[in-house]
């Protein structure tokens, strides 16, 4: 039975007010409290677990995200006494994770929803994104190019060269301003 400083830091309970006390129960969140207990119940029983996430409650009330490895703690004799368990806060990191997703989700909708025909291509020159806009003027949704070459499926004969070389450049970095893009449509149409 253990609680070092930085589970204090962490929680505000000391070693003295957790001693004693079951960890599930008093410092789990209800609906993470069958889970965790299986963890431990397996770390118990010889197999160990790395890397599980879990909310631990402070004793102000707050949440935190903890990422602990669960090992067997075993006596002098190799018999199992209970768990040791190695953790983390990382509750500030799920914080960035969760902005970064919905930063992420923001830009998707902008990309989709915009007035202008907007699409991706990969190194490779195929098609990862493309709009509604751009499914609009030339009637290929969406699923259908997604995954094709931009330039052999979508580029008019005569200008492929052209639109390759401008394509080229910019996997590279340089900037292309105000490029007249000759997108074919599904009926052939300019």
């Amino acid at each position: 039975n253990e609680w070092n400083r930085k589970a204090f830091d962490l929680t505000g309970y000391s070693k003295e007010e957790t001693m004693g006390r079951p960890l599930v129960k008093s410092f789990i969140g209800e609906e993470y409290q069958s889970s965790v207990q299986a963890v431990l119940t397996r770390a118990c029983n010889g197999v160990e677990t790395a890397n599980f996430e879990f909310p631990l409650t402070t004793k102000d009330g707050r949440k935190i995200f903890i990422l602990m490895n669960a090992a067997t703690r075993r006596d002098a004799s190799g018999q199992s006494v209970g768990v040791v368990g190695v953790g983390q806060d990382i509750t500030e990191l799920k914080e960035a994770l969760s902005n970064s997703r919905t930063v992420a989700d923001d830009l998707a909708r902008l990309i989709d929803t915009a007035n202008a025909p907007i699409f991706g291509i990969n190194t490779e020159g195929k098609v990862t994104e493309w709009n509604r806009m751009a499914s609009r003027i030339t009637r290929f949704d969406k699923r259908m190019v997604v995954g094709k070459l931009m330039v052999d499926n979508f580029i008019h004969m005569e200008e492929r060269e052209r639109v390759q070389e401008v394509f080229n450049a910019a996997l590279i970095g340089q900037e292309v301003a105000n490029f007249q893009l000759p997108l074919c449509t599904k009926t052939g149409e300019r």
